[in-house]
């Protein structure tokens, strides 16, 4: 093959950068998704209590109920950087 072919065959691998002035924005999101596992971390610990407390009532529906969207919350909150890389 020739070197035109083999250049153009070559798929470009650019390399994300942040534009100038965004350090502002960068550490909000920062802050923001601390505050988003803070509080689903908080929400899997009231809904354990909850789950606890609801077993001598019988109504484990409601405490198991928001231990599964805590779980969602946070697998979403940790992984949304390679979720929004996928897509970029």
């Amino acid at each position: 093959m020739s070197r035109l072919a083999l250049s153009l065959m070559t798929i470009p691998n650019p390399t994300p950068e942040a534009p100038p002035g965004s350090e502002g924005l960068l550490t909000l999101l920062n802050w923001l998704s601390w505050i988003v596992i803070i509080c689903g971390l908080a929400g899997f610990l009231i809904s354990l209590c909850l789950l606890a407390f609801s077993a001598w009532t019988g109504r484990e529906v409601v405490g198991v109920k928001g231990l599964v969207i805590a779980i969602v919350v946070c697998i979403l909150a940790t992984s949304a950087g390679t979720i929004i890389q996928v897509f970029a």
